[in-house]
């Protein structure tokens, strides 16, 4: 590797020694560079197996493209690397000692949201609590709970993060002396169920190394070298998974920027990043602030808008200083979106950018993508939403995310009973019994004898076979390559097409299809994994020539060359507003840490849109119109570095 094209603060990170490593990184540092050059060095000059190295990204999409980068020095060598995200490497610990966890099955099913939830009802029926109905436009009775939050709040207290005293704690409305005995019911149920959930993903090889010492010894020596990246964005349970393995030989290398941390609602705490050096005392610091990405406007301004917040460092440049950041007030959400698309427009018109691929429009909560998605598609501009929910609503995509679910874990329940009769199967009342009353899948030969007789058994273990099939052609395969399996072994595209809508649902299943061809998983559990999380894109891709919709999260290690911040409102961004019942300083950081990872994806020109008022749907109301205020954060930002624009003039 040629040491060379390394910017000499880089340089000194690659070439670091053994021990702990602390690198504060700053947006468009170089740090996926450093990561790959760090790996390289290890693997070529400090003769490291690969198979000793394990790096942990944030995404699996970050792994996949860490590991293309690490190809191109390494070559064939790289497929030894351990490169994946903290749940995937939890799931596969789960697997390899599923037996020591008490798992009949090898590879438990994967639980998402919707089953865990589903399952959590359960429990606090069992508890006598009243869970309240979720119904769009009516407002929620004050005795009942709120599934939502009571499965925040259990899934807080099963990481670990609830304060252990009868005071104010994370959860508020719940109780310690509730949430231990219902998480302990849920976990016990959830083992009955043989799945595992997230928060599971993480706590179970924790466990799994507590009680058996052997397991973590043999972690331990296979992996000697330790990397994670977006470390600010970790969690106390996952800083607790590394610190177990590298606790023999203490080579673990953190890289990340505390401005950016912006999961502190899943956990994340990045004190953690901080505070390293106290947990290691030998830990050497490495500041990377060199923005080699974006103008001396952009990054001025990202600087100033992260100010007021404590840790990490000033980015600086020495790229041109680029265009001023352009501000327009919009009248409602409307003329925001046409604003949007007019001037995506003109940048093409003038040819200051090649196609609309090269603009990201960035905004907080998904609801504001609805506006701008129609403007651009009145206007005729290619664009994909992120985390695009519809194509996954849809029924057929369901029933094959349920097959896929079956390829991997043949007695998951909840996806047994989506499609234990579809395509039919003169199975419906064995369907309707099975969602009533779930029963483990080794029984239900029994059970459905009960209920229809040696036929309905017959055609059950028929069902149950052709899963076991599924499980065993699509062993070791790629995400795209298990669909294939399961439209070629299970009979569904015939009867797709026997259909009245036929054409809509093939045509959403061919673009189901796509995005599994697009996926950097590298097998069905990881894919089903990130599907659960929602790190999944879920619009089919439509090339590189299209502009990107994304919420700020979604938007992380990605940049544009212009990017349109919309939305930038008191009550939209920052999502709380002055004095808010419940505000705090550290939702208000995490606020602020939001709008500085937006501003820093821009590589040269920003554009900062709010509206003068807005149509909303909040508590309750749906469509409410209300006047808007811009966000507090612009006062943070130097005027001479903005200029206010009109609609209706030329880019």
């Amino acid at each position: 590797m040629d040491l060379r094209r390394f910017s000499p603060s880089q340089r000194q990170i690659v070439e670091a020694g053994d021990g702990p490593l602390s690198v504060l990184a700053g947006p468009g540092s170089g740090k996926t560079t450093v990561l790959a050059g760090r790996i390289a060095y290890l693997v070529e000059q400090r003769g490291v197996p690969p198979a000793a190295i394990l790096a942990i990204t944030f995404t699996t999409a970050a792994a996949a493209t860490l590991r293309q980068r690490l190809a191109g020095v390494l070559g064939d060598a790289a497929q030894d690397l351990t490169i994946t995200t903290f749940h995937a490497l939890g799931l596969r610990l789960i697997r390899q000692w599923s037996q020591e966890l008490g798992f009949v099955n090898s590879a438990p099913a994967v639980f998402g949201r919707e089953d865990a939830r589903s399952l959590l009802r359960e429990v606090a029926g069992e508890f006598g609590l009243e869970i309240a109905a979720e119904v769009p436009g009516r407002a929620s009775d004050p005795w009942a709970v709120s599934l939502s939050r009571l499965s925040s709040a259990v899934d807080r207290h099963r990481l670990g993060s609830v304060k252990r005293s009868h005071g104010d704690n994370e959860n508020g409305e719940f109780d310690e002396e509730l949430l231990r005995p219902l998480a302990d019911a849920y976990e016990s149920l959830l083992r009955r169920r043989g799945a595992v959930d997230y928060p599971s993903m993480l706590t179970l090889p924790l466990q799994l190394f507590a009680t058996e010492p052997r397991t973590l010894q043999l972690v331990q020596d296979a992996y000697r070298w330790v990397l994670a990246d977006e470390f600010q964005d970790t969690s106390k349970t996952q800083y607790a998974l590394l610190q177990k393995v590298v606790e023999p030989h203490h080579n673990l290398a953190v890289v990340g920027d505390p401005k950016q941390a912006v999961f502190g609602w899943l956990g994340a705490d990045p004190s953690l990043l901080l505070e390293f050096p106290r947990q290691y005392p030998e830990a050497r610091v490495f500041p990377l602030d060199q923005n080699h990405r974006s103008t001396g406007i952009v990054v001025a301004l990202s600087n100033a808008i992260a100010a007021p917040l404590k840790g990490g460092r000033e980015s600086w440049t020495g790229n041109a200083q680029g265009p001023r950041a352009r501000l327009y007030a919009a009248a409602d959400e409307n003329d925001e979106a046409r604003f949007v698309a007019a001037e995506i427009g003109g940048l093409l018109g003038t040819r200051q950018i090649e196609h609309a691929g090269e603009v990201g429009v960035l905004y907080r909560t998904n609801a504001q993508a609805r506006a701008v998605a129609l403007a651009l598609r009145t206007a005729g501009l290619p664009f994909r939403v992120r985390a695009d929910a519809d194509l996954f609503g849809g029924p057929e995509v369901r029933d094959l995310v349920a097959y896929l679910r079956l390829a991997h874990c043949p007695s998951d329940g909840p996806a047994l009973a989506r499609v234990v009769n579809t395509p039919p199967r003169r199975l419906r009342a064995i369907e309707r019994a099975l969602r009533k009353r779930p029963v483990p899948a080794a029984e239900l030969p029994v059970w459905a004898a009960k209920l229809g007789g040696a036929p309905a058994r017959h055609r059950l273990e028929q069902f149950l076979a052709l899963l076991q099939d599924l499980h065993d052609s699509t062993l070791g395969s790629s995400p795209v390559q298990a669909l294939e399996c399961v439209l070629l072994q299970t009979g569904y595209p015939e009867w797709l097409t026997a259909q009245k809508d036929r054409a809509s649902r093939l045509r959403r299943t061919e673009e189901f299809r796509a995005v599994l061809a697009e996926s950097p998983a590298p097998d069905l559990a990881t894919w089903l994994t990130d599907m659960h999380l929602g790190q999944i894109d879920g619009h089919a891709p439509t090339g590189a020539g299209s502009t990107v919709l994304s919420t700020i999260h979604s938007a992380k290690g990605a940049e544009w060359p212009v990017v349109f911040v919309i939305g930038l409102e008191d009550g939209l961004l920052p999502h709380t507003r002055p004095g808010s019942p419940g505000a705090s300083h550290q939702q208000e950081d995490e606020e602020r840490r939001l709008a500085y990872v937006a501003f820093s994806r821009a590589q040269v020109l920003l554009y900062l849109v709010y509206c003068r008022s807005r149509q909303l749907a909040t508590d309750g109301e749906v469509g409410r119109v209300e006047p808007r205020r811009p966000s507090r954060f612009m006062l943070s930002l130097p005027p001479e570095l903005v200029e206010r624009v009109n609609a209706g003039r030329a880019a």
